[in-house]
């Protein structure tokens, strides 16, 4: 209901937001029917929720299991938050995988993948490809940007790339920002519990113990 006033009003009085764009937008000079508009609406809302809680959990965690990159971290904030912020999300890669269609037969490695053939794209999996990334499977805050941030797949890419993927590296950093400048001491005060899920997957529970300034 609240997605469909939101069409009904992006069409009456159009701005230059998202809403509008999507509740104007036509397909073969047709407009887009209202359940493909909510369907718009809520994969924004959902993806950019679940996604970004995932990555700024997951990437706290791994802090701290890693004291010394937390260290490392509240010893220069200034030049190593941006980065941490990149190697959170490239850790936790927190959508897992989307399957494609190929318009064209394709060499890889040895293999074909021939027009009109599906393939799993496994995000994790690309975001620790040894021959991309020095040292993938450690977690570090001074990876550097050519090194992680330009090369990560977790926000997907080309026509496929996440529109919020400024406002998620600002909403972590923020957290991140005011987390970090405030405490002393951070531990786990439990079992962090995972979501049971094989599309978008994270941690669903993070206990942890702290002490503050």
């Amino acid at each position: 209901a609240y997605f469909e006033a939101l069409t009904r009003k992006g069409r009456a009085t159009p701005t230059d937001d998202v809403a509008s764009l999507i509740a104007n937008g036509e397909v073969d000079g047709k407009p887009i029917p209202d359940i493909e508009a909510n369907g718009y609406y809520i994969i924004i809302a959902t993806a950019g929720h679940d996604t970004t809680s995932a990555s700024t959990a997951g990437g706290l965690l791994e802090l701290i299991r890693s004291p010394e990159q937390l260290q490392k971290l509240k010893a220069d904030p200034e030049t190593l938050l941006s980065t941490t912020v990149d190697e959170a999300i490239r850790w936790v890669t927190p959508v897992r995988h989307f399957m494609r269609t190929a318009t064209e037969d394709y060499s890889l490695r040895g293999k074909t993948i021939k027009a009109g053939e599906s393939a799993v794209l496994w995000y994790p999996s690309a975001n620790r490809d040894e021959e991309v990334f020095r040292e993938p499977f450690k977690f570090k805050v001074d990876r550097t940007a050519e090194d992680s941030g330009a090369k990560q797949l977790a926000f997907g890419f080309g026509a496929h790339v996440c529109l919020g993927q400024h406002l998620a590296r600002m909403e972590i950093t923020s957290i991140y920002r005011e987390i970090f400048s405030r405490i002393t001491d951070i531990e786990l005060a439990g079992e962090p519990q995972y979501i049971h899920s094989s599309f978008v997957g994270g941690l669903k529970s993070l206990p942890i113990r702290y002490r503050i300034k």
